[in-house]
C-alpha cells in the first residue's frame, strides 16, 4: 500500500489491546491503530489528513517531513574526551581516518 504522506510511522502490536498502534512521531499526538498492519498503516495516513487539516485549522505549524529533507552527509559530535582518544587510538590502529573509524562504527551500530 502507498502512503499518501512521506511522514515516518512506527507499527507495534500491542498486546494489551490486541491491535497495531501506529504512531507518527514527527506530528505530536496523531496516532492510530489497526486489527492488521495493513489496517494500521491506512489509519496513519488518514490520521496524518486529519492531523495536517486540524493544525491548518488551528494555525499550527506543520514540520515538513524528514524523509522529505536533503541531508548534507555533515554533522558534528561533541564526545567525551576519553571516547575521542579512544577513537583516534583505534584509527590509528587500523589505519584509517578519524572519519573513516567513526563512520564505520556508526554504520555497523546501524
Amino acid at each position: 500500500m502507498k502512503q499518501k504522506h512521506a511522514y515516518i510511522v512506527n507499527i507495534l502490536w500491542s498486546e494489551e489491546d490486541q491491535v497495531y498502534i501506529a504512531e507518527v512521531p514527527e506530528l505530536e499526538g496523531c496516532m492510530t491503530h489497526g486489527k492488521t498492519i495493513a489496517a494500521a498503516a491506512k489509519n496513519a495516513d488518514d490520521a496524518i489528513s486529519s492531523w495536517i487539516k486540524a493544525a491548518k485549522r488551528l494555525k499550527h505549524p506543520i514540520p515538513p517531513p524528514v524523509l522529505k529533507k536533503k541531508p548534507s552527509g555533515k554533522f558534528n559530535v561533541r564526545v567525551p574526551k576519553k571516547l575521542h582518544q579512544s577513537l583516534v587510538i583505534k584509527a590509528v590502529q587500523e589505519g584509517v581516518s578519524l572519519n573513516q573509524m567513526v563512520v564505520t562504527l556508526l554504520a555497523q551500530g546501524v
